[in-house]
């Protein structure tokens, strides 16, 4: 090539725009080098991209170039000894490009600028600049400079030359680094004591699981904190990566959160990726997730909802989403996730290297509390043990020493990942046969392995997930929709190892799977190996850590403390529950227990027969030792036990088991009586706090202390951490083996002046507004308990206490359950007069029992005395037929024993319920009549009732009832007739009634008791969680991992 001489514009010394001037000929004493120059690194970046796509070099320049570049950006030709000076020695000290034409630099930055250099034939990436600017190299690592040069590598793959390039967005990240603010950088936010005080914190936790209020005041666009392990931030990946679709399942999501996740998406991630965020709306009730998220959503790029007709639950919403998508990748997020820097093309990069591998990112927590962005942990891969529990097995050394490097996973957690749309719907996309959530992270995962993919998790890419602190969403009365879909998984990928799972779950053995034809087809048609392949090949050393058959314990019996003579005793204890020191059960065969721990082959101690673990959860002294699940990774439930000093050594803390048995506590004057003991007035003598002790003496009985003690212990223990003002506080719980055949029990609470019972004879008829008041309080009391699977089962106004500011706070857990699968209840419970009928029928019930106490409260508030009092369960049900009317046919309890037509020649009531009850406002009087209601599918839950007009109308004046003279003086010759009436009622009708009394004692000794089930409302959707409560039945709303959560008291009703 022949030489080429003049001026072009370059690098002069007199000159800022760099003129400069060469000669000579290409080849080993020249170069030709031509620039573009842009002031803004987004414009720079996109003439970049217009270059990359193939747009010629002079047509990009004269579009972006923002100086003389425009015309063509020629520096001509560079010779050595040239006046460029340092910027021509780096240009000739290139090595000499291998590909045959032209190659264009990544962006540079220098004072006039961002650059894009092209040198002709050679690879340059260096500064144009100045020549008293300093020439950075392209390796810039160490450089501490805001901005660096974006760097590239043309690598072989499968005998092909790709590039791979840096797709950090390094504006956007120092204009993240540069926010200050609540919440930046991914900050916990502490609430002030008031706002933690205040009604819509409380309300906003008990609706979401998190505290929601935090959320509402933290940006939408907050950054978050780099966590990447140093070496993500060095990787380059393909420049060329397939448009990805987000599918987003919605249920009843916090709205700020949602919205925040919608951002960090479109915030961190490359636009010409991003083909579209989908959010599945399956059936959300709140108000604001309808019109405001249309509304939100309209001004956000490339983001659109689809709502579901009926509410389908996690998995065919997921299913619903995928089929809607357009892009080459499905990523499929929970509702309420942060992505971090540069989350994407990690993700996504070995999905462009072979479409049958499924990834997942490395999931982050965002702390419930106070929106913390933390690291869960630096990877584990996913699997599970016999009882189909999602578990985690260690990182293989080979994966630990490149922490930066995509690793095998044979399991994922299900809630985040991508998977290439091809793949999905070749593999038959998720089982339609599995119902709401659970088991659908199995059925992918085998498939996946099992029929010719790969899943790996990618360290470098990280998104952040709330974990709830409970599920606050209504179930589905869908029965053990859980076992039935791990029986399914089973039957269809597990082969012979499904005896495994059959043997830790016998129940799921003869559990009918439905139709699994379909899945079978599919197995069959993509020639999937055996899941013994996948044992060898996938999870190999998943048996090393999870055993189909179990090892034996190095070590099994009582744990006694040496001075004290007492045993460890976890009673049965559910997870997070604390334990203490008890009468053992060796000296005393009287009495009963859970005293027998194995230290198991894994080192951490546990109950005998279950999978909870001792867990220590803080590393400091005297930490309360609670029961959690065992994972069988050692750290924080660790224990060694040392031989020749006798202590249990916590193997991370080096610290040792230990109690304490120190009384603090006065006792003052008996303040209240009851079946078991007595309740003081006493005194911390430390603290001079003022508290209720409730002092029960035991004997020692074959059967040891009550059932209801020890669960309502335990229940007290555990809704004392949600923080709710309405429930009594348990503050601490002794027991004192006052003799040798005596135990003394001692409840420590807060000290409340007054119950209801009295506070009505004090105050007679109470005022519309302290009803509402007294109420709204009951009411949040009781959605707390739902929301955390316990229903009360004994709400009456001997159970309610006032304090003299107006707190009320709903006490005595001695009734009160908490309800999941395999659970019995008896039906007698509740004090008759607020026992809901479906109690009364001898007929499954579920909360809305609960409901309908709360509703002869608010009766007996307005009319001064209780609502519903007869003598017998016969009398009570026709006192509420009397008042109520009786129902139709539909709402009469179907499986009742007591059939509608035993009721039938009921005479008709001699005064309607509206009329006995002188509500002065009509909103109060709607409520009381939904809380009544003799079908208790009709009956709103707790949280419905909260959003009533009743609490929500801040003008009731619309809502007052005026009542004449006559209208009063009626009802209230009513009120002494209405017993002398049904007494009379009953006269006529005791042939009939014996009848009924002989049927409910027959039906009493076929079967005492009923499995607790659920009904779903037609308004609300919800009643109140499924008889899988401890488990998810919303979209991907809590960890992945299903928490063993076992009764206080298995063999109790």
């Amino acid at each position: 090539m022949s030489g080429k001489k003049g001026k072009s514009k370059g690098a002069s010394a007199d000159d800022d725009s760099g003129e400069a001037s060469g000669g000579g000929s290409k080849g080993g004493n020249s170069v030709k080098v031509r620039h573009i120059l842009c002031e803004k690194q987004s414009k720079a970046l996109e003439a970049l991209e217009k270059l990359n796509n193939g747009m010629k070099f002079d047509e990009v320049a004269r579009t972006y170039s923002e100086d003389k570049a425009r015309h063509g950006g020629d520096l001509g030709w560079m010779t050595r000894g040239s006046m460029v000076g340092e910027f021509q020695d780096a240009a000739f000290a290139l090595p000499v490009s291998t590909l045959a034409k032209p190659v264009i630099s990544s962006l540079v930055k220098t004072k006039f600028g961002y650059h894009i250099i092209m040198v002709d034939d050679e690879v340059i990436v260096r500064i144009k600049s100045h020549p008293r600017v300093k020439i950075y190299e392209r390796t810039t690592a160490t450089m501490k400079k805001p901005f660096r040069s974006v760097r590239e590598e043309i690598v072989e793959i499968d005998g092909k030359q790709v590039k791979r390039i840096d797709w950090h967005d390094y504006e956007s990240i120092e204009r993240e680094n540069a926010r200050t603010g609540i919440g930046e950088g991914g900050a916990g936010v502490e609430p002030s004591a008031q706002e933690r005080n205040s009604a819509e914190f409380k309300r906003l936790y008990r609706d979401n699981g998190f505290n929601a209020f935090i959320s509402n005041n933290i940006s939408l666009d907050r950054s978050v904190k780099d966590i990447r392990h140093p070496d993500c931030k060095k990787r380059l990946y393909l420049a060329e990566l397939p448009t990805v679709s987000i599918v987003v399942p919605v249920h009843d999501e916090h709205l700020t959160t949602l919205i925040r996740m919608i951002h960090s998406i479109l915030n961190r991630t490359p636009a010409h990726l991003l083909q579209e965020i989908i959010l599945v709306d399956d059936k959300s009730r709140k108000e604001e997730l309808k019109g405001l998220l249309d509304e939100r959503i309209s001004v956000l790029q490339k983001t659109r909802v689809i709502r579901l007709q009926k509410r389908e639950g996690l998995v065919r919403a997921r299913i619903a989403g995928a089929r809607e998508a357009k892009g080459e990748v499905l990523i499929f997020f929970d509702s309420h996730v942060e992505v971090n820097i540069n989350w994407l093309p990690p993700l996504i990069e070995p999905i462009a290297l072979n479409y049958k591998t499924s990834v997942c990112p490395f999931i982050d927590i965002i702390k419930w509390e106070n929106f913390a962005y933390i690291a869960q942990d630096e990877g584990a891969r996913g699997a599970f043990d016999w009882s189909l529990y999602y578990k985690r097995l260690p990182l293989l050394p080979s994966s630990a020493q490149s922490p930066s490097e995509p690793f095998d996973n044979p399991v994922m957690a299900g809630g985040l990942f991508a998977i290439s749309s091809k793949w999905f719907w070749e593999l038959g996309g998720y089982d339609e046969g599995l119902d709401i959530w659970g088991g659908e992270q199995y059925e992918l995962s085998f498939k996946i392995w099992q029929c010719g993919g790969r899943l790996v998790d990618a360290p470098c890419s990280r998104v952040g997930h709330i974990y709830r602190q409970f599920n606050p969403h209504g179930g589905f009365a869908l029965g053990d929709y859980l076992s039935r879909n791990h029986k399914r998984v089973a039957a269809v990928w597990m082969d012979e190892y499904a005896e495994y799972v059959y043997k830790r779950n016998e129940h799921m053995r003869n559990l009918d799977p439905g139709n699994i034809e379909k899945q079978l087809v599919i197995r069959k048609k993509l020639d999937c190996k055996p899941f013994k392949w996948f044992m060898e090949h996938v999870a190999f050393d998943l048996p090393q850590y999870y055993p189909p058959v179990p090892l034996p314990p190095y070590a099994t019996g009582e744990i006694r403390s040496m001075v004290s003579s007492l045993c460890i005793d976890t009673k049965f204890g559910g997870e997070h529950a604390t334990f203490g020191l008890d009468r053992c059960l060796r000296d005393h065969r009287d009495r009963s227990g859970e005293q027998q721990f194995e230290l198991s082959w894994r080192q951490d101690i546990r109950p005998n027969g279950r999978e909870l673990c001792f867990d220590v959860p803080q590393q400091e002294k005297r930490t309360p030792v609670i029961l959690f699940n065992c994972h069988g990774m050692r750290g924080n439930q660790h224990f060694i036990y040392d031989f020749k000093s006798f202590h249990i050594i916590h193997v991370s803390t080096h610290l040792c088991l230990d109690c304490d048995l120190e009384n603090v506590y006065e006792l003052g004057e008996i303040i209240g009586q009851g079946a078991y003991g007595c309740v003081f007035k006493s005194r911390n003598v430390a603290t001079n706090e003022t508290v209720a002790i409730k002092r029960m003496s035991m004997l020692r009985t074959r059967e040891g202390l009550p059932p209801s003690v020890i669960r309502e212990a335990a229940l007290l223990k555990r809704v004392g951490k949600v923080g709710c003002d309405n429930l009594i506080c348990l503050k601490e719980v002794f027991s004192e083996q006052f003799s040798v055949d005596q135990q003394n029990i001692y409840f420590i609470f807060e000290y409340v002046e007054q119950d209801l019972e009295r506070y009505l004879k004090i105050h007679n008829l109470l005022h519309i507004d302290q009803i509402r008041n007294f109420t709204q309080q009951l009411l949040t009391a009781v959605s707390v308990l739902h929301s955390h699977s316990i229903f009360h089962r004994d709400i009456k106004p001997q159970n309610i206490l006032i304090t003299n500011n107006g707190i009320l706070k709903l006490a005595d857990f001695g009734l009160a359950r908490e309800y999941h699968e395999h659970k019995v209840f008896t039906t007698v419970v509740v004090t008759m007069w607020y026992r809901a009928p479906e109690i009364l029928l001898s007929s499954p019930y579920c909360t809305s029992a609960d409901m309908w106490s709360v509703g002869c409260i608010l009766g007996e508030m307005a009319l001064g005395r209780p609502l519903f009092s007869a003598k017998s369960e016969t009398r009570q049900l026709r006192r509420i037929i009397h008042l109520l009317g009786l129902p139709i046919e539909t709402d009469w309890p179907q499986d009742s024993h007591i059939g509608r037509q035993a009721f039938e020649n009921c005479r008709q009531p001699i005064i309607t319920l509206e009329r006995l009850v002188r509500l002065p406002d009509s909103c109060a009087f709607d409520l009381l009549r939904s809380l009544l209601s003799f079908n208790q599918s009709l009956r709103p839950t707790a949280n419905r009732a909260l959003d009533h007009h009743f609490f929500r109308r801040t003008d009731h004046t619309s809502c007052t009832v005026t009542w004449s003279s006559e209208d009063i003086a009626e009802a209230a010759a009513a009120v002494p007739n209405i017993d002398a009436y049904i007494d009379g009622d009953l006269a006529t009708n005791i042939d009939n009634d014996q009848r009924i009394e002989n049927s409910c004692s027959r039906h009493d000794l076929i079967d005492p008791s009923y499995y607790y089930q659920s009904w779903s409302s037609p308004d609300d959707e919800q009643h109140m969680l499924t008889i899988n409560s401890h488990m998810s039945s919303a979209a991907g709303d809590v960890p992945q991992s299903p928490i063993d959560i076992l009764s206080w008291w298995p063999d109790s009703p």
